[in-house]
């Protein structure tokens, strides 16, 4: 697999040595006003491709984004025109308020922590994913950034307070118990929403956004916060027999990084004790209110 080129850098490539000359070149109205990249949906765009990834995309992709109104209705074709490229997969031309939109649902970057809050994580994280090659007016970059931004305090806390009431439900609680039991679906359950909680705790700790649960273990490698440790214990976790100290050990080294970013000052062990202390400091009533169960 070590001569396989990311579709971003072949995208990239795309941009700059054919692309960008052919718009500044016929389109000379439109290109000042253009966006170019390969952000949103699909592996190329976290730049997780591989070879594998060559049985459904096999396309070098553009995407190329234009303020609202800008060329008017017929900006899509002249901008094809120009590149000679039809209908397809390989480029994808667009309003930034439409890009954003099909995101957030939202007209506007959010304003609110439940605007913030409604979205999902995953998302959030396509929308701000890969990378923007050109953007002489900063429109496009302006939305990205607002969402880059991340989460304000309150919605971090709720969160986080989900995060660990499920580890500790689940991972720490009914796992061991299950098993003890013989209930060893209901314990593989109870271990997958331990996983999928883990890692939206630890995305959340990196101040990242958590990607579609098909790359959110392999994003996890990524991240400065525990990435690489709880990446290990995670896979272990996945495919042991009996997997209660490796969630016990995982659960350890999250309270302890909350303890770090003092977000929690509670001695127990039990997630479940922390979850509490993290509601407690969740200003907002609307926010705190949240039933932590539904995110």
């Amino acid at each position: 697999m070590t001569d396989y080129i990311k579709g971003i850098e072949r995208a990239k490539m795309w941009w700059m040595i054919d692309l960008a000359p052919a718009l500044e070149q016929r389109v000379p109205d439109l290109y000042p006003y253009i966006a170019a990249g390969l952000v949103g949906d699909g592996s190329d765009c976290f730049g997780f491709d591989d070879e594998i990834s060559l049985d459904h995309d096999t396309d070098t992709r553009i995407k190329i984004w234009i303020p609202m109104g800008i060329g008017g209705e017929g900006a899509e074709y002249r901008i094809r025109a120009a590149l000679g490229i039809g209908a397809g997969p390989s480029l994808t031309v667009e309003e930034i308020p439409s890009f954003y939109r099909r995101y957030t649902g939202l007209e506007f970057s959010p304003r609110t922590e439940s605007e913030w809050l409604a979205i999902a994580q995953k998302n959030l994280a396509a929308a701000t994913n890969g990378e923007v090659f050109f953007d002489s007016p900063g429109r496009f970059t302006q939305r990205r950034e607002a969402l880059l931004s991340y989460y304000p305090s309150d919605v971090q806390l709720k969160l986080l307070e989900s995060a660990a009431l499920k580890m500790g439900q689940a991972g720490q609680y009914n796992y061991p118990r299950c098993m003890r039991r013989g209930e060893t679906v209901a314990a593989q359950l109870a271990k997958s929403i331990f996983i999928d909680s883990a890692m939206a705790a630890i995305y959340v700790l990196n101040r990242r956004y958590m990607p579609f649960y098909k790359w959110a273990h392999r994003g996890l490698r990524e991240l400065d916060i525990l990435g690489a440790q709880a990446s290990q214990l995670l896979s272990y976790i996945a495919t042991a027999d009996i997997a209660t100290e490796p969630i016990e050990e995982l659960s350890a080294l999250i309270i302890a990084e909350l303890h770090r970013q003092q977000l929690s000052s509670e001695p127990s062990g039990f997630l479940v004790h922390h979850a509490r202390t993290l509601r407690e400091q969740i200003i907002e009533p609307d926010i705190r209110e949240v039933n932590p169960w539904k995110n």
